[in-house]
């Protein structure tokens, strides 16, 4: 009984060394197979005691003894049999005990040819996995490294492909491979023909997943809200505040420091995030940026497509112009050199190396040796004239500040971005403004979200909750929509599963059949898929705003040129500085023959820029 357990021990020692070497890789198992081939191929020789080479085995058209017979003939006979299993049939009339060995060689070596080549095929259908899932290797330099995955990645993808060179998009996000190439075929713009899209699949806050997309090599890092599917805004900022205290952390870079801009989906958040990423990284809150078009496009009509204009390059772009013509120069006199382009502003980095931006300064402001110019014009290097000056045109102009007033509004629609509209409504009104916001959910919740955004008490705006269904007839008519300044439809996410934008879509065609009765007010429109503004403009909807594309615009933009993170944060403020559409009569008289140059300069007049 003693001698069976340790038997039965051993056996099991064995047996555990022999797994835990045959789980150490396929190099190991190569390693194990030859070793044994070898061991076979050497107890093969014995076959030399056994008559070999008798008279009668070399009549055998498979034995032979050109070498003489010895060590080296026996070797290789024994090899033949283990690699080709075929040669036992060459032994025909050898005498039997070496007929025996011939068939255990030859069946050994049988074996070991079905395990070599179920270790190779396992090595192929583990590397195909691989590839498949995204495990492999980035090897490029100069790339555009992307970390995270969201609604936005087609708009970003798009205005990448819109800066007309061809450039390498490296794409790590904790999602499927299939699901992301299946997704992106999806895209209203795909394929974008030029880029060269590399997916992987990984964590974005994981330092050997970051090495791995060759973060080191990287030109420039954009990294994108994203988070698990149920998470809260607040928890999917969480994933990208890892990834910024690892980015800041880091200080070991190939060449140069790659450009890194970051989403951060709530506003909230935006300053622990600062944090995260040592105050270097530039940040963009894609609900901020999308509350301020919203609410900028209730005030002011049209202003949406300003902005876009201003935060593509589709046609035009914003950039900073270095022009040592015009230090020491006053801003309002630079103004006028450009034929085709118009100075906005100015920029430079401060004492830490951060950029600032100051827009709109006074005419008389000298500029700087160490300043940039801000510009928006179609190409990077614009042409300037130093003698060029202000136009002939008098005109005093119409000094009447047309201040936009709302004081009755109207939203239909929920999602988590509702906080961070109303704040803006109440940052923006200097009245007793009354919103009303009409959404599936009750009033409870409602009331609780707002309480937990911290904007449950407004200073400036009431508003008043309505538990209701914009779809619904009933429910429209009895809002007396004629009563209100303007009326914004969200996208909506009040009601579960629906898709928002053909909600949108529905409530949109409901409010243009009432409309047909009576008067309707401005309508601001939120969509999540660009693919449907156009079908929308063919609604009552006046100014469509398509949200993803909005935070993707800077992003992108933002990661091609830093400087433009201060310059796209100054243009949004809610105070001072800001985009406002004025009346031409403000400018030049009514019917006058006028350049652009008279605008410049009679904006000069009211510390504006046209």
């Amino acid at each position: 009984m003693k001698g069976q357990n340790v038997t039965a021990r051993l056996r099991q020692n064995f047996r555990y060394r022999f797994n835990r070497m045959i789980g150490h890789g396929s190099a190991v198992h190569y390693l194990v197979l030859v070793l044994v081939a070898l061991s076979v191929v050497l107890l093969g020789l014995n076959a030399y005691f056994f008559g070999l080479f008798s008279s009668a085995a070399l009549e055998a058209e498979g034995i032979d003894n050109d070498l003489g017979g010895g060590f080296l003939d026996s070797l290789w006979w024994s090899m033949k049999h283990v690699v080709d299993p075929g040669a036992f049939a060459e032994d025909y009339g050898a005498p039997w005990p070496v007929l025996a060995i011939s068939l255990a060689l030859s069946v050994i070596g049988l074996s070991l040819l079905g395990i070599f080549i179920g270790f190779v095929t396992t090595s192929v259908q583990g590397r195909l996995e691989q590839l498949r899932q995204g495990r492999t290797e980035v090897m490029e330099t100069g790339h555009t490294l992307i970390l995270g995955w969201s609604n936005k990645i087609g708009s970003v993808l798009g205005f990448l492909d819109q800066f007309g060179k061809r450039q390498v998009v490296a794409i790590l996000a904790p999602n499927d491979m299939d699901d992301m190439q299946s997704q992106l075929r999806l895209q209203e713009s795909w394929p974008w023909p030029n880029l060269d899209i590399v997916l992987r699949t990984g964590s974005t806050s994981s330092l050997a997943e970051l090495q791995r997309v060759g973060l080191d090599r990287a030109a420039s890092v954009i990294s994108l809200a994203h988070g698990q599917e149920g998470r809260s805004d607040h928890e999917t900022d969480i994933e990208t505040i890892k990834t910024l205290m690892l980015l800041s952390s880091l200080d070991s870079w190939q060449d140069k420091k790659p450009r890194m801009v970051a989403e951060i989906a709530q506003k909230r958040n935006v300053d622990i995030a600062r944090i995260a990423g040592g105050r270097s990284i530039p940040l963009v809150s894609s609900s901020e940026i999308i509350s301020k078009v919203i609410v900028q496009s209730a005030r002011q009509p049209g202003i949406s497509s300003v902005y876009a204009e201003i935060f593509s390059q589709r046609n035009n772009r914003t950039f900073v112009f270095a022009c040592p013509d015009a230090v020491d120069r006053r801003f309002g006199e630079v103004a006028y050199w450009f034929p085709d382009a118009v100075l906005i502003g100015v920029a430079w980095h401060d004492d830490a190396g951060r950029a600032v931006a100051a827009l709109n300064p006074e005419p008389d402001y000298e500029i700087a040796e160490d300043e940039l110019l801000v510009l928006v014009a179609r190409t990077v290097t614009p042409d300037y004239d130093k003698r060029r000056g202000p136009g002939d045109l008098e005109y005093s102009g119409d000094s009447t500040k047309k201040t936009p007033r709302l004081e009755k509004l109207l939203i239909l629609g929920w999602n988590d971005n509702i906080d961070e509209i109303l704040g803006e409504l109440d940052a923006h009104s200097s009245t007793d403004a009354v919103v009303t916001v009409v959404a599936g959910h009750d009033e409870d919740y409602a009331k609780a979200f707002l309480a937990s955004s911290g904007v449950a008490e407004f200073k400036n705006i009431r508003v008043e909750y309505r538990q209701g269904n914009s779809i619904n007839r009933s429910t429209v008519e009895q809002l007396e929509l004629s009563s209100y300044d303007c009326l914004i439809t969200l996208a909506d996410d009040s009601h579960g599963g629906d898709n928002p934008d053909t909600r949108t879509i529905m409530t949109l065609l409901q409010l243009g059949d009432v409309a047909a009765q009576g008067d309707l007010p401005h309508v601001v429109c939120e969509i999540y898929d660009g693919a449907n503004a156009e079908l929308l403009g063919q609604t009552i909807a006046a100014d469509i705003i398509v949200s993803p594309e909005m935070a993707s615009l800077q992003l992108a933009q933002i990661s091609s040129d830093l400087m433009l993170g201060s310059i796209y944060r100054e243009i949004l403020n809610a105070g001072g500085i800001e985009v406002r559409l004025q009346p031409a009569g403000r400018y030049v008289k009514a019917g006058q023959s006028c350049c652009f140059r008279d605008i410049v300069g009679a904006g000069q007049k009211f510390t504006e820029i046209a």
